[in-house]
């Protein structure tokens, strides 16, 4: 890091000054949850179409003894 501050400031170049801090990193975590989404694609989709159906049952259950 000392060494990058050595070439601003020899050669006076400030065109790209922040380009290393504002660099968007990858990290292995988001590599590893976007390789699980890519793998698992359709199973998560029917996971979540299964879930909505079982909100929406409970909620039909719950309002069933009020319709009598």
């Amino acid at each position: 890091m000392f060494s990058n501050v050595l070439k601003k400031f020899f050669t006076g170049r400030e065109e790209y000054e922040n380009k290393a801090a504002t660099e968007v990193r990858e990290t292995k975590m988001a590599q590893e949850i976007k390789a699980v989404f890519e793998r698992n694609h359709s199973t998560l989709l029917l996971d979540a179409i299964g879930g909505v159906a079982l909100c929406v049952s409970f909620v039909f259950a719950l309002y069933l003894p009020g319709l009598f």
